[in-house]
């Protein structure tokens, strides 16, 4: 079968250098150090001002792969991600508690997320009971940086938590950490499901529109504005990740045009086409890649029949859809689902 699954834009991100230095500070508690690392590695990890300075994806997760050696920690991520806080997590922790509600909250930082991390894209689905914040890899980043960043936002829930109340329901690992459960429970405070298909908080969703004691309208119009500052300063092809992003809560939510994926950006959506354009795509480009990557992990979840795919990606009937699908795969839906299935 032919692999036309979701386009990766791994090939040219890179990661903020504060993660590296984060690593490197880790490393410290098992007795090990910067010198350790090898040569051309060493200078990410520098006890210096480097919050302009970025990595790239491949020598982060060269990065990740040495201390995992160093260590030999399986759960060196998670435990990275407890001891490490970096002043942009401070910032957007901040933004989110000066928010009005968990759920504008939970916006924001889905939002503003990318000035974080570069690695990773955040979307949410909602159901009766919880709203599920997914954490989408970009490229091919390393499992043990996927699972600092769920840590780090771990922090960011508790402040968030009504007294009393439980926000994370659960909290999703890729990996099998199964002999150290009780480490992971421990460190990210809450139940944990091990081997899922994606890394993921579900979050109670009784508490979403629960107001926040903390919520500072003068304090949080400026943060908007220095996080709006840090996401201009990314570069251009990020900007086209966020507005997937957006077409992708959209798309859940079965409400989408051209003027619903500007709005958070505060823009017409005439700005919003000359602003892709800038990096040769589209609404419509990116619409359709979105549309895509959804097809195909619906398709090999095998949880919903094409019909309902259909419905839910927001094509008007079946047979739109199944000329989108072989357009997108030199497939229809049922062969691409039978080959699936026959291949594990």
């Amino acid at each position: 079968m032919t692999n036309n699954s979701a386009p990766q834009a791994g090939s040219r991100l890179q990661e903020r250098a504060f993660w590296a230095q984060g690593i490197g500070k880790t490393l410290a508690s098992y007795g090990k150090g910067i010198d350790d690392l090898p040569e051309d590695l060493r200078e990410h990890c520098r006890p210096s001002d480097l919050s302009m300075a970025q990595i790239s994806q491949h020598d982060m997760n060269r990065l990740w792969d040495q201390a995992a050696q160093l260590s030999g920690d399986e759960c060196f991520g998670l435990r990275m991600g407890r001891q490490f806080t970096s002043n942009t997590l401070k910032v957007l922790g901040l933004a989110a508690s000066s928010s009005e509600t968990i759920s504008d909250a939970i916006q924001r930082i889905v939002r503003f997320f990318p000035v974080f991390s570069t690695q990773v894209q955040m979307y949410t689905v909602e159901d009766e009971q919880a709203l599920t914040l997914i954490f989408q890899p970009r490229g091919t980043p390393h499992p043990m940086h996927m699972e600092a960043l769920l840590v780090q936002c771990g922090k960011i829930w508790r402040t968030l938590q009504p007294e009393g109340s439980t926000l994370v329901l659960e909290t999703r690992l890729a990996e099998d950490h199964e002999r150290y459960r009780s480490c992971c429970e421990e460190i990210l405070g809450t139940r944990i499901r091990m081997n899922s298909k994606r890394l993921a908080f579900r979050l109670n969703r009784a508490l979403l529109r629960q107001p926040l004691p903390s919520a500072d309208a003068f304090l949080l119009k400026r943060l908007d504005a220095s996080l709006e500052d840090m996401l201009e300063e990314l570069p251009n092809s990020d900007f086209a990740e966020q507005v997937k992003q957006r077409i992708r809560s959209l798309v859940s939510t079965r409400e989408i045009s051209e003027e619903l994926v500007a709005t958070p950006f505060n823009m017409s959506a005439r700005h919003l086409r000359r602003k892709l354009s800038e990096v040769n795509t589209s609404y419509e480009k990116l619409l359709d890649e979105v549309r895509m990557e959804m097809a195909v992990r619906l398709i090999r979840e095998g949880r919903l029949n094409l019909g309902r795919i259909a419905f839910e990606l927001g094509f008007l009937d079946p047979s739109s859809f199944t000329r989108a699908f072989r357009r997108w795969t030199g497939m229809s839906p049922t062969s691409y689902r039978e080959t699936a299935q026959a291949n594990g």
